[in-house]
């Protein structure tokens, strides 16, 4: 069997996810070799998540996706019951109104606290789920304590999934308890009562009582993994998280370390990468993204060519009509401190002052500090009628082909999926030489612009290239096609049919 295990799968995501999804997708319809994936977080909505992968194609329906508490609840979490005649699914809400509760509705938040009646004391605060009478969660309140002390979690059919204890000196957890779709506890986790908050017990249960017992969340997930896989099987090992449980799992498997970005943080390497990169010796084959890579890693460590496979992402020929470009430039990724995209603004800024109008797009944004810092730097430049900040558009290809150049000032990077399809739907990538990828999929002044890194002035002047001198025929290399692809993975799985457990 062939198994990918991930630490987690977004609704909406970008690389390493998106990477992994097309991998999954690409092997079983091109070389007909079936997977399962393995997910180790919590998402009490995960069915939502596989619906909607199906829905935007990203995903097959055959694939089987276990989750880790969906198989600690003896998968009894995500099947909600249904009617008897019509098959319809059947929700439980709970009353909004409370006896002896006094109720103030907050609109804007969707929301209702509750207070005593007779004394106005604040009891209870209920948020619930868009356009619902469905319960999303409930926070309970105490004298004395100005956060909460408990919230009871419930899914979007109104079924409690987790109840969470929080410190009373500290707006931190201290216990989660989950359950099952019929009340039934099954896991619970304890944290400790510091800042740092990580969990320092975890407890499985069976029929009500304790079956097991773990110090950590990695030794949990071996114990998920040890059940699951037989020996022989085959691990893609997309998340770093998970590297020390595969490893350390009693199944004789092939572990196969997929590498998305790079291993290094200066010249040293990342702590993250160091468990699968020192323990070459359990590694059946890592897979990494180009020869770069490849060869830092072997002037490192003396780890043997045969241990390496040399998989770059690949694309397919974009089937959609030419669009009408718009006079923009677009960002599109996640807004986190290693994309810089305040080096974005500072070039938009010199690119604006020599009189052009093209405008620019930042898609990808979430609600937290970076993206009060951008807006900060918009606002201090006086761009606010030239930036526009959007979240992550679910149409990403659309967006390049309507648009004059993708832009990518990250301090660090993965092969970067987000050039490559920028690039297949003609739209040029103006993008730092950072390790790795940028290089193996631009060609300067073809399909695109390298920048040297943080050189914030070239930037701006790549972008004066974009609108003065139009790239013409931007395409994808030879070697990102998939055609390339088929014959990659074609090599790696006769080298894992040949092997012995």
């Amino acid at each position: 069997m062939i198994y990918t295990i991930t630490s987690t799968l977004p609704k909406f995501h970008a690389g390493r996810t998106k990477a992994l999804l097309k991998r999954i997708d690409f092997i079983q319809d091109k070389l007909k070799r079936k997977q399962t994936i393995l997910t180790t977080n919590y998402d009490p909505n995960y069915r939502d998540v596989y619906q909607s992968f199906e829905e935007r194609g990203l995903l097959k329906s055959n694939i089987p996706i276990i989750n880790l508490y969906e198989w600690l609840s003896d998968y009894n979490v995500y099947n909600i019951r249904k009617t008897k005649f019509k098959k319809q699914k059947i929700y439980k809400p709970q009353p909004i109104r409370i006896s002896n509760y006094e109720e103030k509705e907050d609109e804007k938040r969707n929301a209702i606290r509750y207070y005593d009646k007779d004394t106005g004391k604040y009891l209870m605060y209920r948020q619930f789920f868009p356009e619902s009478d469905i319960i999303k969660f409930e926070d309970y309140f105490v004298d004395g304590v100005r956060h909460k002390i408990e919230r009871h979690e419930f899914n979007m059919y109104g079924y409690l999934h987790r109840i969470s204890n929080f410190s009373r000196k500290l707006n931190k957890k201290i216990e989660d308890q989950f359950y099952d779709l019929d009340g039934n506890i099954y896991c619970r986790r304890f944290f400790n009562e510091d800042e740092n908050n990580r969990i320092n017990s975890i407890l499985v249960y069976k029929n009500g009582r304790v079956e097991k017992g773990f110090n950590n969340e990695k030794d949990l997930f071996t114990y998920f993994f040890d059940h699951i896989f037989e020996d022989g099987d085959t691990v893609f090992d997309d998340a770093r998280l998970l590297d020390k449980s595969l490893l350390d799992c009693n199944k004789k498997v092939k572990p196969i370390m997929v590498l998305h970005n790079t291993h290094l943080e200066g010249n040293k390497i990342k702590g993250s990468y160091r468990t699968a990169l020192f323990n070459s010796d359990k590694v059946f084959k890592y897979i990494v993204l180009t020869h770069h890579q490849k060869e830092d890693i072997q002037s490192e460590l003396d780890i043997p060519d045969d241990k390496f496979a040399v998989i770059p992402h690949f694309i397919e020929k974009s089937k959609a009509a030419k669009s009408e470009k718009k006079n923009r430039f677009i960002y599109m990724g996640r807004f986190a401190p290693e994309k810089q995209i305040p080096h974005i603004i500072e070039a938009y800024k010199i690119f604006k002052d020599k009189g052009y109008a093209t405008k620019l797009v930042l898609f990808g944004a979430g609600i937290g500090e970076e993206r009060q810092a951008i807006e900060k730097l918009i606002q201090d430049y006086h761009l606010e009628d030239d930036v526009t900040i959007e979240a992550f558009t679910e149409n990403p290809l659309e967006a390049f082909r309507e648009s004059k150049a993708s832009l990518l000032t990250s301090r660090r990077e993965g092969f970067g999926l987000t050039v490559m399809e920028s690039i297949n739907e003609g739209c040029p990538v103006i993008a730092y030489d950072v390790k790795y990828g940028p290089r193996e999929i631009i060609e300067n002044g073809k399909n695109g612009y390298i920048v040297e890194v943080d050189n914030i002035q070239g930037v701006a002047d790549a972008m004066v290239s974009v609108i003065e001198h139009p790239l013409q025929h931007v395409k994808t290399k030879k070697t990102l096609t998939e055609k390339a692809a088929i014959k990659n993975f074609k090599q790696l799985f006769k080298e894992i049919d040949n092997s012995k457990p």
